[in-house]
């Protein structure tokens, strides 16, 4: 059991430091296309936030619970949100999958990683 709190804080101090890191070059998306490998980070993040998560809910369920109920609805949003902003690269699963999708997804993806960069936040906050 302490390994898993453990693992869990280690993923969520990466996270805190991953999410403002790609939502300051993601800012970069109002004026120019993203590079590929900006696209492959932001999925590597978000499946580090989905691990998050499974690892939360199995605390959960062993009995641990955070302080604020809260933490586990922005821990979800977090990872769900990171999830679909990895698959709006031009030729991803996401923006296949949209009947119009946006000329310009990169104005998506910075506006959602600031989003993302208040959720992080409020995940860390709530959870303390």
């Amino acid at each position: 059991m302490p390994a898993l709190v453990f693992l869990h804080s280690l993923l969520g101090l990466f996270l805190l430091v991953a999410v403002p890191a790609l939502a300051l070059v993601g800012l970069w998306g109002f004026w120019r296309p993203l590079p590929g490998r900006f696209y492959r980070v932001l999925r590597g993040t978000a499946w580090v936030a989905i691990l998050q998560v499974v690892l939360g809910f199995a605390l959960l369920w062993a009995g641990l619970r955070p302080k604020d109920g809260l933490h586990l609805l922005y821990g979800l949003l977090l990872a769900v949100g990171l999830h679909y902003l990895g698959g709006l690269e031009p030729g991803g699963w996401f923006y296949r999958g949209l009947k119009d999708p946006p000329r310009r997804p990169e104005v998506f993806v910075a506006l959602g990683l600031l989003f993302a960069l208040g959720l992080v936040l409020r995940v860390y906050f709530t959870g303390r």
